[in-house]
């Protein structure tokens, strides 16, 4: 349970806010502040070649020149709110590399999280950096999943990162949620079959009708059956975006590529651990 001010509102205190807001900009000011300001002893890296480092990377409106003139503060105080996120994104992955920068980088987590901010310290493509927060238990059952053997978990990751990254691509994070979820479907239902697909397993699942979660008992009208083939099916049937240059193609939202995430984190937990078999 989160400690909540009199007065506040349980329920919306400890909502996640996006961006940058007013009660969170001091602190992450000042902790922008100390990255840029001057070389220390555990970095040694001048304050203003770090500048130059990002500027390269972000390939954006270099901040060389305004960090030189009128300093970190000044630099923060030009940026809007996603410049803002990108450089901290960037900075977090930088830190990582140098001593003590990971202690660094939990100051950093510490500050988001207490700010209830959407974003926090973690890690896409093997790198640090920031992801969107999601709720602990969501959180903790994707961990779970990305970190089995084999390439479901890797896939799977690779979902998650494109879906709640900083530089969100929706419609890689669905593919790669479908691809996650294969990886682990098609070596129980068709491995002899190079050309399998999701939705080919599906049919065969279907037609097979022994497919079941372990429960005791069933209910007459929702089997457990029915209940994995129609989110596997929700998946496959939801990808709006499999085929460029038809009438149906349209690009996976955001919203989309979340639940598309959702239900492979369901599905490559319960595959993986012989939850969904033959029954």
């Amino acid at each position: 349970m989160n400690w909540t001010p009199i007065g506040a509102d349980p329920s919306t205190h400890h909502t996640l806010v996006e961006g940058v807001p007013p009660y969170m900009r001091s602190s992450l000011r000042s902790w922008l502040g100390q990255a840029f300001t001057y070389p220390n002893g555990y970095t040694r890296v001048n304050h203003l070649e770090r500048m130059r480092k990002f500027d390269l990377a972000s390939r954006g409106t270099p901040l060389v020149g305004k960090l030189s003139k009128d300093g970190p503060n000044g630099v923060f105080n030009s940026l809007g709110e996603d410049e803002i996120i990108r450089l901290l994104d960037w900075t977090v992955y930088d830190y990582a590399a140098l001593y003590a920068g990971k202690e660094r980088n939990k100051e950093l987590e510490s500050i988001l999280s207490a700010g209830s901010s959407a974003w926090k310290v973690g890690e896409r493509d093997g790198f640090a950096g920031l992801e969107r927060r999601v709720p602990e238990g969501m959180q903790i059952a994707a961990e779970s999943a990305m970190n089995r053997p084999g390439d479901g978990g890797r896939l799977l990751a690779e979902a998650w990162h494109a879906t709640y990254g900083v530089n969100r691509q929706p419609d890689l994070g669905y593919r790669k949620s479908i691809e996650a979820v294969e990886a682990v479907v098609l070596p129980l239902v068709a491995p002899k079959d190079d050309t399998a697909t999701l939705g080919k397993a599906i049919g065969q699942m279907r037609a097979e009708g022994n497919w079941k979660l372990p429960f005791i008992k069933e209910h007459k009208e929702n089997p457990s059956q029915g209940v994995v083939l129609g989110m596997m099916q929700a998946l496959w049937s939801g990808h709006s975006d499999r085929h460029p240059g038809t009438a149906s193609y349209v690009l996976s939202t955001q919203e989309a590529a979340e639940a598309a995430v959702s239900l492979a984190v369901t599905l490559v937990n319960l595959f993986s651990n012989g939850g969904i078999a033959r029954r």
